[in-house]
């Protein structure tokens, strides 16, 4: 049976003289309850006259809860970037992000920086206020270092030799004169293939930021509403109650709001696809002894620089596809991506000496970028500067999360 509060506070305080002074509390009162009226029930007296039953709150109060906080996390939630005819993988996903938003948060801003490098790095390859043409070696290094921004979303083979598939991808992102198989004569032909997919991965970005910022307002006047109502009457611990609900989720918003930052693509394996299609090319061209050669001659090199190409023939090692899915934005456990050992290489190798305009001299650039840039730990490499996303969405989370329950345990329930 559900207790009346109501009626049993006045058989406390209208009862008998007795009954009073047998329930009533004289001690010290501490939290929201300072500023209550006495007299104060004990818990015993409140089970012995009121019930053990459950008490809800009244419709119209549960009503508020729902439409202040309920239907702005589900708005919030649908704009969430999911994956499109994956039913089960995004009821996995979602599972994972509420269940260690903490470790999806730091993913996300940790591809958030590596995005942001990208950028800086095509910043820096030319003077300040000079716009280069559409066909300069600048718009050729722009492409370059936006597919390796796309790449850095998607999972590598596990079993991949690191130094030897960094060094692929460094032939395959940032080299302008090795031949295609499939076009022999064209030394170009990397560039053109390069071009027409930055130019089709542009396209297929999602687009639609406008109605995340909506839902992210709607969420950001609804938590300032339950403010000024839980200050405004602090004998109702029910306002208090929806203000630390709007704590708890306090951080959904903004995992949100930074994976539309990170925004991913519409279609991410038709995108693995094309990516893949062109690493396997490179590979299948640096496995051509006519075309490694002519390369070699072009770029005045020798074959112990391409001696690491005799295991891109193994397909223990290398098989057909280089990416294996899509593990961005906490998609899956431990994801680094491939970028930043290859940033890392270029900044510490060219960028550091040459500073600003660092293309100036394109062919120098390439080729201690394709050739003589090299990191001994190849793809698998851990930056420390990590650590200081993983204490952001630490907290971020922990004290959103952390608010709500101080919050909570200092708002008694009704009884």
């Amino acid at each position: 049976m559900r207790p009346d509060f109501e009626a049993c506070g006045q058989e406390f305080v209208q009862g008998s003289r007795d009954t009073y002074s047998h329930y009533v509390y004289n001690g010290s009162v501490h939290g929201v309850l300072r500023s209550a009226e006495a007299p104060l029930i004990t818990v015993h007296g409140c089970r012995a006259l009121c019930g053990t039953g459950t008490a809800y709150y009244p419709w119209k109060d549960s009503s508020n809860s729902i439409t202040t906080w309920v239907l702005p996390i589900i708005g919030l939630l649908v704009q969430a970037p999911f994956e499109s005819n994956k039913a089960w993988a995004t009821i996995l996903l979602l599972a994972r992000w509420i269940g260690s938003p903490i470790a999806v948060l730091s993913y996300i801003l940790w591809n958030i920086k590596v995005t942001g490098k990208c950028a800086l790095m095509v910043d820096m390859a030319t003077k300040y206020d000079e716009y280069p043409a559409s066909d300069s070696e600048f718009s050729i290094m722009r492409d370059s270092l936006y597919i390796l921004a796309i790449m850095n979303q998607y999972s590598v083979s596990p079993g991949m030799p690191p130094v030897e598939g960094e060094r692929l991808l460094r032939l395959a992102l940032f080299s302008n004169l090795l031949p295609l198989p499939a076009s022999r004569n064209d030394r170009t032909s990397l560039v053109k293939r390069r071009v027409e997919l930055a130019t089709n991965l542009r396209e297929d970005r999602k687009k639609g930021v406008v109605p995340v910022f909506v839902s992210f307002l709607w969420f950001v006047f609804s938590l300032g509403l339950s403010i000024d109502l839980a200050f405004s009457d602090i004998g109702t611990n029910q306002t208090a109650h929806n203000l630390a609900i709007g704590f708890l989720m306090g951080w959904l918003p903004i995992l949100v709001l930074a994976s539309t930052v990170d925004r991913n693509l519409v279609s991410a394996d038709a995108i693995r696809t094309k990516l893949n299609r062109l690493i396997s090319d490179v590979r299948c061209a640096l496995l051509d002894p006519d075309i490694l050669s002519t390369y070699m001659h072009d770029t005045k090199t020798t074959p112990e620089d391409f001696s690491w190409t005799h295991s891109l023939g193994n397909q223990d090692y290398f098989p057909t596809n280089f990416f294996t899915g899509f593990g961005g934005q906490g998609r899956s456990h431990w994801h680094y991506g491939v970028a930043h050992p290859l940033l890392a290489g270029i900044e510490s190798k060219f960028m550091a000496d040459y500073g600003r305009n660092w293309l100036n001299t394109g062919y120098a650039a390439r080729l201690a970028i394709v050739v003589g840039s090299r990191n001994i730990n190849g793809l698998k490499m851990f930056d420390p500067r990590m650590v200081w996303q993983i204490l952001a969405s630490l907290f971020v989370i922990g004290g959103s999360v952390g608010g709500a329950f101080v919050l909570s345990c200092k708002s008694l329930s009704p009884g």
